[in-house]
């Protein structure tokens, strides 16, 4: 009789092998359970991996059309300034992106509760990075699903990342679409939430229920800041004399300088109409320097180019209320009368500052070097406000 031969099959295929079977002797309870020990070790592996998990994805709605009006060197800032809103309000509620896709983002959580109020956080941080452009402005719709997800190498696969994608063919721009275990899974105390209607999805059996979350929109009031707004005089007229790529050259060099004045002093951009731009910083002298650098930069500009385009800029501090992507309230009513009023004063470029910015600039060599300006017509709106010119 020959050697008994091993015949295993691995993964499909049968394999044979003319060395004896050393343990063939043994009882099968006693026997080396080689292959199955691999495979029982590979479906741990897949067991440790495959966890219930809170899903969230993103996608940026009217992105398309906004980024053929984007220079090229603006769409990469923009996609930037967009995952880091999405990281910010992600981490304070102890989410994390693991995957791009597109212009959208896949995020994990660690409840479904604190993914909606991240989502809340997400939509408002970016109507208020827009504001004053209504529905002319970009906009988020989220889907927040919870079920089994297996990962592996950050990449998610289940039933519940093929539900996200088909729920968020349905989603709106500017809604929260949540699944029907996510909604289970939902504090109704924290947040909101109302039942839309039952979809047939590709792939499912069953219709399944769609829930969204209600927003509460309500007035952001940021207190103690630093309003900066400015602005091009007699831009009218240059755009008249001047043609379409002259006056483009222009927008784009102040919207760069206004960008990196942003980044570099900390700054909060609040948004532009025009050749005007609102920006706001937490602390008196960073303002100052913040605008002592804008007027220097557009003056070396309009120099190299030959324009004669000045700057106008005002600074106030006060409080800015939020509503949506809509600025307003007393203070910033009285930093744009500022600006207005003092765009007359000089015939070049200036920087002109309230009491209240002054006060704050004591001890510092910006306060010396702030002197008072007379209004020869001064709006009710800014009767007893001592205004400043910086010299």
């Amino acid at each position: 009789m020959g050697n008994p031969c091993l015949v295993v099959v691995i993964n499909g295929y049968r394999q044979q092998n003319a060395e004896p079977n050393r343990h063939a002797s043994l009882p099968p309870r006693l026997a080396r359970p080689e292959v199955d020990f691999q495979r029982s070790r590979f479906d741990a592996e897949v067991m440790t991996n495959l966890r219930a998990t809170v899903i969230m994805k993103t996608d940026m709605s009217g992105s398309t059309a906004r980024l053929r009006q984007l220079p090229e060197s603006d769409v990469g800032v923009l996609f930037v300034e967009h995952q880091s809103l999405v990281a910010r309000a992600a981490s304070a509620h102890d989410g994390k992106i693991v995957k791009t896709e597109g212009d959208g983002f896949w995020l994990v959580f660690p409840s479904v509760t604190s993914a909606a109020l991240a989502a809340l956080a997400m939509q408002s941080a970016l109507r208020l990075a827009q504001p004053n452009r209504g529905d002319d402005r970009l906009a988020m719709r989220i889907v927040i699903v919870l079920g089994d997800v297996l990962h592996q190498d950050n990449v998610l696969v289940g039933e519940a990342v093929v539900l996200a994608a088909r729920i968020e063919q349905l989603t709106p721009p500017d809604e929260i679409y949540l699944s029907p275990s996510a909604w289970l899974a939902t504090n109704h105390v924290e947040v909101r939430t109302s039942f839309i209607e039952s979809f047939a999805l590709k792939g499912f059996d069953t219709p399944v229920p769609v829930y969204r979350v209600d927003p509460t929109h309500r007035t952001q009031i940021f207190t103690d800041q630093y309003i900066m707004v400015s602005d091009l005089k007699g831009f009218d007229a240059f755009t008249a004399a001047q043609g379409v790529t002259v006056v483009e050259r222009a927008l784009d060099q102040l919207l760069e300088l206004v960008n990196r004045l942003r980044s570099e002093f900390t700054g909060v951009n609040r948004g532009a109409a025009g050749d005007s731009h609102c920006l706001t910083f937490s602390e008196a002298p960073v303002a100052m320097a913040a605008a002592a650098r804008l007027q220097e930069a557009w003056m070396l500009f309009q120099k190299q180019e030959g324009y004669c385009l000045p700057i106008n800029i005002a600074v106030h501090k006060g409080t800015l209320h939020a509503f949506r992507s809509y600025l307003y309230g007393l203070d910033m009513s009285i930093v744009a009368n500022v600006e207005r009023a003092t765009s007359s004063l000089i015939t070049g470029d200036g920087v002109f500052v309230t009491e209240r910015v002054r006060d704050r600039l004591t001890g510092t060599h910006w306060y010396q070097r702030l002197q008072p300006v007379e209004l020869s017509r001064r709006p009710q709106r800014l009767e007893q406000i001592l205004i400043f010119h910086l010299v």
